[in-house]
């Protein structure tokens, strides 16, 4: 019985683990359309690059495109991990279920890892290689700034990794 609170508990434990890298993931990339986020104005990293009218359209587009996806790409991911939580609240958990539900999620997960890869690519071929450079600049910033994925109520880690360490 305790084995089987404690397998339980380290299943649910990286289901959450993939929830909050996933939401902080999508909240960090910058594919977020201008709203408020903890009390900041969120804008579109391509909104300081200094873009002419004909960028400017071609990345509206492309993050249009991206929305879409990743809409319903988070709404497929969502129904899956619910129905993982339903094989893990079941009074005997399936633990080949279970670990065929993960891995459709992590498929689904990958496939949302490679769109927005694909879309960072396809919209940086839109700029100058100096507005190319401050792109991934502002995107590395964004992901340093970040809180990193945890859940709100959780604190910050005192002091961050600085550059080139490993947590």
């Amino acid at each position: 019985m305790m084995q089987n609170l404690k397998t339980l508990a380290v299943i649910f434990s990286v289901v959450l683990n993939i929830v909050f890298i996933g939401s902080s993931f999508y909240h960090g990339s910058g594919l977020l359309p201008p709203a408020r986020r903890q009390g900041e104005q969120v804008h579109p990293l391509y909104e300081g690059l200094n873009l002419g009218r004909d960028q400017l359209d071609k990345c509206k587009l492309l993050r249009d495109r991206m929305h879409t996806f990743v809409n319903e790409q988070g709404r497929k991911i969502k129904a899956e991990q619910l129905a993982l939580v339903g094989l893990l609240a079941k009074a005997k958990p399936d633990r080949r279920a279970i670990d065929a539900k993960q891995d459709e999620i992590r498929t689904l997960q990958r496939q949302m890892q490679d769109k927005v890869i694909d879309h960072l690519l396809e919209e940086s071929r839109i700029f100058t290689p100096e507005q190319r450079q401050k792109f991934f600049t502002l995107i590395k910033g964004r992901i340093q700034e970040s809180s990193g994925p945890r859940p709100r109520w959780m604190p910050r880690a005192q002091g961050s990794p600085s550059e080139g360490e490993r947590p």
